[in-house]
């Protein structure tokens, strides 16, 4: 039978759980490739990882190679 302890800290365990999945997410405000802010107009697509410039620069090298 568990008690109250275990069940507080099962749901302790969870929430931190759930945090850590937060931060591995890509950041919506910030680029991953430079760490520059994404401007407030790109980040209304939702999935948007690049600012513009690295953006403009992943789709040249990406036609280099096509």
């Amino acid at each position: 039978m568990t008690d109250k302890i275990d069940i507080a800290q099962e749901q302790q365990l969870k929430q931190v759980q759930i945090q850590l999945k937060d931060f591995s997410r890509p950041s919506l405000t910030e680029c991953e490739e430079c760490g520059n802010d994404i401007p407030v107009e790109r980040q209304r697509y939702g999935s948007v990882t690049l600012c513009v410039e690295c953006k403009n620069t992943q789709e040249k090298l990406s036609k280099r190679y096509f």
